[in-house]
């Protein structure tokens, strides 16, 4: 085999076969400069005169744990177009899927001519939660290959699929084998020495594709009762990825692939696009751990104790009962004990009853869950949670404060369970101060990521999600005070996005000015968050109004609203409003200096992702 290094890529040549490595995961996005050098690759295979192309991750590019989105600024323009060079190449190319295979791979493996799906592999298309359709024509070729109904139900939820529910439906074309490279190579070399676009072929180009169309009624049938499940909805997206399936069944495939690019563009500009791709940003800025945190390799720990058995401390414990771990849950008062394990047992019943807990992983559970009265063996735990401010360790531990003032070296906690049930929990963690150690606070953060949390960096003054929350309480209780009608006050939340998933609608001038007094207190608190350093910026701000479900996902949060009002435009509103209620709408002097600078309070999160 002999190499070549591109951009992002490495070539080699195995006889007939011209084999792409890729030297980033397939959950990656493709850069334009990624796209360039595997066109130049297929110019390669062309003038070589290579019978077979074969492109896979390389063994270094490790995935991460769940499919990349779409790009946070939009899908990459040079895609498309190197969709199409690979579907019209005159030899077979053959894509190993392997580990997590998300957004600009996803679509770029439906122009392959045979998709080998490796064990363990997960796929998906998960530009809807961005605000997007699916690009590079995947919405027109994935109904091609597996009909309408499968189509639908992949691109609206953005949900991933393994190796045997797309073999089944036809997505992709075989199994490699225990090795997955070795298999693809064989398979590729096979593809080479075979004929292809004819009867009998072992290659096709999907576009060619009319087996998921054939069934006409089925289709029209699919998208009909997709339209019907998403009649007023809140987000333009779902609808128009519809519409875009519809025209794969309509409109020839370069009309469909046109289609598709508009609708794409339609969507870029929608503000719900915007706010859905700054929330992807301000997430991926607000988890950044702190430089002295980041760089530290400490152990998982296995075993928890908890001190204190009232509040959030039940949470934690099922949290880390589910994760695997050993659970010592100590008070001193016994009848809180009891109480806390009566409601572990309820969830945990419920759990069953609902089916989303085997009764074998709950007697599992309980088997690693050892209640205790008293502290007498905290220290067995390689990790405290105290929920009471009276823990006393005699060995040095690292110690995780929940609800109550952080203690000299501990890790203050506040846990922020998604609304609904729905989503991943969010963990604002004090990890920097004079008394943390890195190595301890380092250590907190591999159990709280092992329970499979979101850790949020934060400073002292929070929770931030409880400043938001009281904020937009206070609003609320002030608009009341002044004669706004309960339902007004809800119905203009609801199509605002504050406090729930919103709703479709042109609020009226009442409802407008509502939501912009509540918008206008939780940005004001935003600010002052960040002056005091209990958030570290705007990001965090929004990050954690989004994950605590105080504002919809799709809005991006308080502080991208203010920007959009304008800041200068919400200063005078909120000195406006001051006179009414000074501690809640005088405004943070942050906004005199943004102004000042002529910066957004959103810039940082864009700087920071």
């Amino acid at each position: 085999m002999t190499d070549g290094a591109g951009q992002g890529l490495t070539l080699g040549r195995i006889g007939p076969v011209l084999e792409i490595v890729l030297q980033a995961p397939l959950s990656r996005g493709f850069g334009p400069d990624l796209c360039r050098a595997l066109s130049g690759a297929l110019d390669l295979a062309e003038t070589t005169g290579c019978r077979a192309v074969l492109l896979r991750a390389g063994d270094a590019a490790e995935a991460g744990p769940e499919a990349a989105e779409d790009g946070p600024e939009g899908p990459v323009p040079a895609l498309g177009p190197l969709c199409q060079r690979i579907e019209m190449l005159g030899c077979p190319v053959i894509m190993l899927l392997d580990k997590v295979v998300g957004g600009d791979a996803a679509q770029l493996s439906l122009a392959v001519h045979l998709r080998l799906a490796a064990e363990g592999v997960t796929w998906a298309l998960p530009a809807v939660r961005v605000g997007l359709a699916p690009g590079a024509g995947a919405t027109q070729r994935l109904p091609r290959l597996v009909g309408a109904g499968f189509a639908l139900d992949l691109m609206l939820s953005g949900r991933a699929i393994g190796a045997a529910e797309g073999l089944a439906a036809g997505l992709f074309d075989r199994m490699p084998g225990e090795d997955p490279v070795a298999g693809a190579r064989a398979i590729a070399a096979e593809a080479a020495g075979r004929p292809g676009l004819s009867g009998g072929a072992v290659w096709q180009r999907v576009c060619d594709l009319r087996s998921g169309l054939r069934d006409v009624t089925a289709y029209r049938g699919a998208v009909d009762a997709a339209r019907q499940r998403l009649r007023g909805a809140r987000l333009p997206a779902p609808g128009r990825i519809v519409d875009c399936v519809e025209a794969a069944l309509l409109l020839p495939f370069e009309q469909g692939l046109a289609f598709e690019g508009a609708v794409i563009e339609d969507l870029l500009a929608t503000a719900e696009s915007q706010g859905l791709r700054h929330a992807a940003r301000v997430e991926r800025a607000a988890m950044r751990l702190p430089r002295q945190v980041a760089g530290l390799t400490v152990p998982v720990p296995s075993r928890l104790a908890i001190w204190g058995a009232r509040g959030d401390a039940t949470l934690v414990a099922m949290a880390a009962l589910e994760a695997g771990m050993t659970v010592l849950l100590a008070d001193p008062a016994r009848e809180d004990l009891i109480a806390a394990l009566e409601r572990i047992a309820a969830r945990q019943e419920a759990a069953v009853q609902a089916g989303r807990l085997a009764p074998e992983a709950r007697d599992a559970d309980w088997a690693r869950l050892i209640p205790l009265v008293g502290p007498a063996r905290l220290g067995e735990g390689e990790v405290i949670v105290t929920t009471r401010p009276d823990l006393a360790l005699k060995a040095p531990r690292s110690v995780l404060a929940l609800g109550v003032p952080a203690l000299p070296g501990a890790v203050s906690l506040s846990v922020v369970p998604p609304p609904g049930g729905a989503g991943g929990t969010l963990a604002e963690m004090g990890l920097t101060g004079e008394t943390i150690a890195p190595q301890r606070a380092a250590h907190a953060v591999a159990f709280v990521r092992r329970l499979g949390w979101s850790v949020v960096p934060v400073g002292a003054g929070g929770p931030v999600a409880v400043v938001l929350a009281t904020a937009l309480a206070e609003a609320v209780s002030h608009l009341e005070g002044r004669g706004v009608p309960r339902a007004v006050i809800a119905q203009a939340l609801a199509l605002a996005g504050i406090a729930g998933e919103g709703r479709a609608g042109q609020p009226r001038a009442t409802e407008e000015a509502v939501a912009r007094r509540c918008l206008g207190a939780l940005a004001n608190a935003g600010a002052r968050l960040i002056e005091a350093g209990t958030a570290r910026d705007s990001a965090t701000v929004d990050a954690v109004a989004i994950g605590a479900g105080i504002m919809a996902r799709w809005t991006g949060g308080p502080m991208l609203q203010a920007d959009r009002r304008g800041l200068i435009v919400l200063r005078r509103d909120l000195r406006v409003w001051a006179a009414e209620a000074p501690d809640l709408f005088s405004p943070a002097p942050l906004f005199d200096r943004l102004i000042a600078e002529g910066r957004p309070l959103a810039a940082d999160a864009a700087r920071a992702a």
